[in-house]
């Protein structure tokens, strides 16, 4: 018995070298997966797009932006002219933390009284980011304050407060960040793996042929296979909203419509790139591979690990063409944040982009190998 498994354990790593795709993805695959995940994720939370309201225009007040802009975490990107400039920097995520100095700072705190509180509004719909902006911020001030305070003989007790807002999440739940992306996760991968296997499958199991023989057009054989991924996206999509919303008190600040007609749009982008996997795969454990690569790719892209804008110049430009990474943009902005179609056009701009030159392609290598 011991033989048999012997030699049929030799057939197998044969037949295993033989195949170079399979030899060269199990052996430097896992490698370039984990060099990609340490490159995305060994960054830390740096840089982060910082907004400073300066009310009081004096040096003490510009010493104190100038502080959080010299804190590795933040970098000073914006100063607004007003509050709701400031709020939709912070609606439109582009700016991850904002400080509102008061007027009469210098003041105050020259004279030892007490200080209007500087208000530091955070962006919490994403805990991590959230959480290192105000620790940052909090640090660089209490530092510059305990300075200053020291120069003016004043204690650092009678030195500035800080009045912190965390908006969209106040209390920093990871659950209200890692929920929604989940659930995009698991639309995209239902996606992919069904619409990877539509010509796979059949081939395999030589009924591709007899497809061929009937009077559909390739376009339609094509259109088939893809309205049926389709009609899974979107009712895995159904399920796992109701699962999040329903099942874990996730949020919904936004129009229910807009994520349901985005995610349907995600859905049908995705279907392309499963097109072309199920073209250029022989079998289903082919195709299924294909699926795992482009899989880790676009979770490491996506901004779920760390925010894409710590991200190496490289990876930045990757994600750009990376669906999944405006699609979690998307359910974030809208199911936390409210956020509207004139906050995520962009994102979704991004995805007819790339929708329209996937699909074509797809179309292109579909119908030549059905010919």
């Amino acid at each position: 018995m011991l033989g048999r498994i012997w030699t049929l354990t030799v057939k197998e790593l044969i037949q295993l070298v033989r195949d170079r795709f399979m030899t060269g993805f199990l052996l430097l695959f896992p490698v370039a997966q984990l060099v990609l995940l340490a490159l995305a994720t060994g960054q830390g939370v740096r840089n982060l797009p910082l907004a400073v309201i300066d009310l009081d225009r004096t040096a003490e007040s510009r010493a104190v932006t100038q502080a959080l802009d010299n804190t590795p975490e933040l970098v000073w990107r914006y100063q607004p002219a007003s509050q709701a400039e400031l709020t939709e920097l912070i609606e439109r995520g582009q700016a991850a933390v904002s400080v509102v100095i008061p007027a009469g700072f210098a003041a105050a705190l020259g004279s030892g009284q007490g200080v209007p509180p500087v208000q530091v509004i955070v962006d919490g719909s994403s805990t991590a980011v959230g959480g290192t902006a105000q620790s940052a911020v909090e640090g660089a001030i209490g530092d510059y304050v305990r300075r200053l305070a020291a120069q003016h003989g004043v204690t650092a007790a009678a030195g500035v407060q800080l009045r912190a807002a965390v908006l969209y999440n106040p209390d920093l739940n990871s659950r209200l960040f890692t929920i929604p992306a989940q659930m995009g996760f698991i639309i995209y991968q239902v996606t992919l793996a069904v619409a990877s296997l539509a010509f796979a499958r059949e081939r395999e199991l030589g009924t591709l042929e007899q497809l061929l023989v009937t009077p559909l057009r390739r376009f339609d054989l094509i259109s088939g296979k893809a309205l049926v991924a389709w009609l899974v996206g979107g009712l895995d999509f159904l399920l796992m909203y109701g699962v999040a919303v329903r099942g874990f008190a996730i949020p919904m600040r936004g129009s229910f419509a807009l994520l349901l007609g985005c995610s349907l749009f995600f859905v049908a982008v995705e279907i392309g790139y499963g097109v072309i996997i199920s073209s250029l795969s022989h079998t289903q454990q082919q195709a299924i591979l294909y699926v795992f690569l482009l899989a880790m790719l676009d979770v490491a892209l996506s901004g779920y690990l760390v925010p894409v804008k710590n991200m190496p110049a490289l990876f930045r430009v990757a994600a750009a063409v990376s669906p999944l990474q405006h699609y979690l943009v998307i359910v974030r902005a809208i199911m936390l944040k409210g956020a509207g179609l004139a906050v995520i056009w962009q994102q979704i701009a991004a995805l007819a982009a790339i929708g329209g030159g996937v699909g074509l392609f797809a179309l292109g290598a579909a119908t030549r190998r059905l010919e």
